[in-house]
């Protein structure tokens, strides 16, 4: 062996540094890796929720029947009827398993949820934003928030057209809460009437003593003589109804929510609202 090929070359320290720099990414990268499949192989990322459906063939749902007529109890029989329950089942047809009601009452049904008491919760619920980190919520399928409601055939077209009007609504409520706004939008150009119920100010609008009336949908929805009223514009406040699930739930929120999407499209969620809301529902 020659003499040149026995020297040994030596590199300045700032060479070896320079190599070892490109080193970590890839080792950070190789160690995320074998992190993510033992986090797999620990079922780690795993919705148990869903996966217990599927295996039991059950949809437990919570619900608090005294809210007509998205849930209550129908007299002659005992069992839980109205437009959730139909919704319940209708989501668990498509998944080809039974939905099981379990009566839960309204202030404890986001916290069996999140205690997994319960699989998911459908009782005429909103949003609550607080509760975020423990439970999920799906796309809304009923807008319940406060409308403007007018007669067929008004000239009223959006709230740009109530300067000089009169709006209806109830005392002390969103409805209330919402005209008063518009009141003051509109530079005190609009009069106020309020009535002791929704009822009585959607009744002052087909009496002609309002222009229109500021309640909130299901309100209006059930109201008597709706079919003489329409709804005009986007709501003036927005308060929709969904489903609540498990927070660590993501395959049964993301099947919840394929659910809503194709009843929404065949037709069948509109029927259900038609037939227990009215024509007037969202």
């Amino acid at each position: 062996m020659s003499v040149l090929s026995r020297v040994r070359i030596k590199r300045p320290f700032h060479y070896w540094r320079k190599r070892w720099v490109w080193l970590f990414p890839v080792v950070g990268i190789a160690l995320l890796l074998v992190l993510w499949g033992l986090g797999r192989g620990l079922g780690v990322g795993r919705d148990v929720v869903w996966a217990r459906i599927q295996r039991s063939g059950v949809w437990r749902v919570g619900m608090d029947p005294s809210f007509p007529p998205f849930e209550e109890l129908d007299p002659a029989t005992g069992q839980p009827v109205g437009l959730d329950v139909e919704l319940v089942r209708a989501i668990a047809d498509r998944w080809g398993v039974r939905a099981e009601i379990v009566g839960v009452g309204f202030d404890q049904l986001v916290d069996a949820v999140a205690a997994h008491r319960v699989d998911s919760a459908v009782s005429g619920l909103p949003v609550f934003p607080y509760r975020a980190r423990e439970v999920s919520f799906s796309q809304p399928y009923v807008e319940a928030g406060v409308v403007l409601a007018v007669p067929q055939g008004s000239p009223i077209r959006s709230t740009d057209d109530l300067a000089g009007r009169r709006v209806a609504a109830e005392w002390g409520s969103e409805g209330d809460a919402q005209a008063r706004a518009l009141q003051r939008r509109l530079n005190g150009k609009l009069e106020l009437l309020l009535r002791e119920s929704p009822d009585a100010a959607l009744a002052a609008v087909i009496a002609g003593e309002a222009d229109a009336a500021a309640v909130d949908a299901v309100s209006l929805a059930l109201f008597d003589q709706a079919g003489e009223l329409v709804i005009v514009g986007e709501p003036l406040y927005s308060n929709p109804y969904v489903i609540v699930v498990p927070a660590n739930a993501p395959r049964l929120l993301a099947a919840v929510n394929q659910a809503l999407a194709d009843l929404t499209r065949d037709g069948t969620l509109a029927e259900l609202k038609r037939r227990w809301l009215g024509p007037q529902a969202r």
